[in-house]
């Protein structure tokens, strides 16, 4: 059994105004062996030392790409997200992570914990959650809302089963009571969604990236692409262990007005390459190939 994250308990050290996570390398380690509760309780411990490192860490300083977890955070600092995983026996995962949050830079940093027990059930597209009914995922890039300076879209990755993996877009608000996952901000075919999940056959690749504005004849928006999915044939419409990419791309683009949600944008032209967007382990071994770059 393989895993996404954890981490070890060692001395901090800041290499180039970065946070070096490495010491927390042997604890996540841990995760690739351990079986029921022992996997919880590595993974509490994992949370508890990356805590400790973060406080012992300057806080201007950003987050060095730890190779062995999810780490991403935004571009002012404020907020930064670490996700790992575990595999089950039943060959789903289980999901952890933590959250770190400041209001302002001379404000104390907020930290929440994250779990979720099975990636089994697909997230409701309709439904803002709690820190506490997180569906888990690994984040792999942060997007800033145009709209809300308190509001981000992650994207991450959801091991699912054995027969599906999914792709997320899942919006993240600070607000005064907490963290909240899901938000009225991307209005796609079916009206407005809270998130929008991908889900697809578990043997192919599909590619969700955020590409920056650019200027230029082949200019465009900022934007967050995304392959097209599709059954492999008609009649198998609907089920999703048989989708895959249709070699057509979709998109998010900010909207029209100052104060519009993220609008769905069919038929896209990529232009920029889509860049292989799995920077992580996948945690069963059994398939270490599948939905690889």
């Amino acid at each position: 059994m393989a895993l996404m994250g954890l981490l070890v308990l060692g001395g901090f050290e800041s290499v180039g105004q970065q946070v070096d996570l490495s010491p927390l390398k042997t604890v996540h380690a841990g995760l690739r062996s351990c079986g029921g509760e022992t996997c919880k309780s590595i993974s509490d411990s994992l949370t508890t030392a990356l805590i400790a490192l973060l406080d012992d860490a300057d806080s201007e300083a950003g987050i060095a790409e730890p190779g062995f977890m999810a780490a991403v955070e935004s571009g002012d600092g404020r907020l930064r997200v670490f996700t790992w995983n575990w595999a089950q026996p039943n060959r789903t995962s289980s999901y952890a992570g933590l959250i770190a949050y400041q209001r302002s830079t001379d404000s104390p940093t907020i930290y929440t914990r994250l779990f979720d027990a099975s990636s089994a059930d697909a997230p409701n597209t309709r439904t803002s959650v709690q820190a506490k009914d997180w569906n888990g995922a690994l984040y792999y890039d942060m997007v800033p809302d145009p709209v809300d300076n308190d509001t981000w879209l992650l994207l991450g990755w959801d091991d699912a089963d054995a027969m599906v993996t999914r792709k997320v877009i899942e919006p993240i608000q600070m607000r005064g009571r907490g963290v909240r996952f899901g938000a009225p901000a991307l209005s796609g075919t079916m009206g407005m969604s809270r998130r929008w999940v991908l889900e697809f056959a578990d043997a192919v690749q599909v590619s969700l990236r955020y590409q920056p504005e650019t200027k230029g004849k082949n200019g465009h928006p900022q934007r967050i692409v995304f392959d097209h999915l599709g059954p492999s044939e008609p009649h198998l419409t609907g089920i999703t262990a048989y989708y895959g990419p249709d070699m057509t791309f979709d998109a998010f683009v900010p909207g029209k007005k100052a104060s519009s949600p993220w609008e769905f944008a069919p038929n896209t032209t990529p232009i920029q390459a889509l860049p292989a967007d799995r920077p992580f382990v996948d945690p069963r071994p059994r398939n270490r190939r599948r939905n690889a770059p």
